[in-house]
């Protein structure tokens, strides 16, 4: 069972499966998880993740893919869309996102990306006149559903200690996608997106764990593809799309601690906002905050697999969230 603002309730199964590829005890824990959940609000998601990490750590084979059916909520596109213009729409997709990277240098690693989405249906303005949706005022791309192909490149520095729940090292990725009808892509646009996190431990047992994100996209961007504020990794406390534009920045910094045995605690906080254009990122004036705290039972305490309790809390929003591993 799991909990978050955009589904409540889900119910469904899950599985873990965590390994060392060889003998080597040095490389990091590999992992495979995969569900498959049913939502009170009706939706259904069948999704897989996993980090596979090869012998001495030369190559790392990352995948992430899901199926879904999924009724969903829309209030606009920009960083001041307001609370009444939501609208209810649902969407069926199927998405596919393999990277092979390669370790170059220590903890640099170099390589490729696949990423493909397929939004087969896209129903939106039941009840409505014909022309007064905002999807049809705001002339939203991908509203009438969308397919997005392309290969991309990605850096990754890896210095983490743990890739479940770090204590210390830097860690920063850079990906690069160019969606055209080369790999036919109905829509064409480049991504790039920065993760940067830092970590680390402070007074012998606890972390200060920092994290920066940028999403930024050019061309003509279908909706499914649009950078979103709210998640249950950062800007937790928004809805998920509660504010969607081409463009992302934002910010979040989490303090962990130990309770007693296997409880530990969190507080988090962070600041974020999205806009149309790259240059509309880079103010103070309209970033969105988030603030929180949340309980954390210890799994495996050698692996250091957590599961998480979050309460997040945004402006004038406020969510839930039950998962595995860390924010970040």
């Amino acid at each position: 069972m799991i909990y978050s603002p955009e589904t409540t309730l889900a119910f469904g199964g899950a599985g873990n499966y965590y390994f060392k590829l060889g003998r080597d005890t040095t490389v990091r824990t590999s992992f495979v998880q995969a569900l498959a959940l049913y939502t009170l609000r009706k939706q259904a998601v069948f999704g897989m993740e996993s980090t596979i990490f090869f012998h001495n750590e030369r190559y790392i084979l990352k995948t992430k893919a899901s199926a879904s059916y999924f009724p969903d909520r829309f209030w606009g596109l920009g960083n001041n869309s307001q609370d009444a213009a939501m609208e209810h729409y649902t969407v069926g997709q199927f998405y596919l996102f393999p990277q092979l990277l390669r370790k170059t240098y220590k903890n640099l690693f170099l390589g490729a990306a696949y990423e493909i989405q397929n939004v087969f249906s896209f129903d939106y303005g039941a009840g409505k006149p014909a022309g007064t949706s905002i999807f049809d005022q705001q002339n939203v791309p991908g509203r009438n559903g969308s397919f997005v192909s392309g290969l991309g490149f990605v850096a990754l520095w890896d210095g983490r200690n743990n890739a479940f729940s770090p204590n210390k090292g830097f860690y920063f990725s850079y990906y690069v996608n160019n969606f055209s009808a080369f790999l036919g892509s109905k829509f064409n646009y480049v991504t790039q997106a920065v993760d940067i996190r830092k970590y680390f431990t402070i007074a012998h047992t606890q972390v200060l764990a920092f994290q920066f994100v940028l999403n930024t996209n050019t061309g003509t961007v279908p909706l499914r593809s649009m950078a979103n504020i709210g998640s249950n990794s950062i800007m937790r406390g928004y809805y998920e799309g509660r504010y969607t534009d081409n463009n992302l920045i934002g910010a979040q910094v989490e303090h962990r601690f130990p309770i007693i045995g296997r409880f530990g605690m969190v507080v988090f906080a962070a600041a974020g906002r999205v806009g149309n254009q790259p240059s509309d990122l880079f103010t103070f004036q309209g970033l969105k905050p988030s603030l929180g705290t949340g309980l954390r039972y210890a799994i495996d305490k050698k692996e250091k697999l957590n599961f998480r309790l979050d309460f997040g809390f945004g402006q004038q929003s406020n969510g839930s969230y039950f998962n595995i591993t860390e924010a970040f």
